[in-house]
């Protein structure tokens, strides 16, 4: 298992968190079911605009983004 850091934005203040995974594309799956759960969590107005994003990253180096916006 690997560590992965996933940096959050979009939300009040940006968020860095920390997790495992055995591979890359795991930690890509991880990180859109967070998005998906924030997603569910965060109160949606009609026309309301928001954009979110995870960036991956292992050791340094940029693994992957999601996102998920809306205007």
């Amino acid at each position: 298992m690997a560590t992965y850091d996933f940096i959050l934005s979009g939300v009040d203040a940006e968020m860095a968190l920390q997790g495992a995974a055995s591979t890359d594309a795991e930690a890509w799956r991880e990180a859109i079911l967070f998005l998906s759960e924030m997603l569910r969590e965060k109160p949606v107005r009609e026309g309301g605009a928001f954009s979110l994003q995870i960036i991956v990253r292992k050791e340094g180096r940029e693994i992957c983004r999601v996102g998920a916006s809306a205007y």
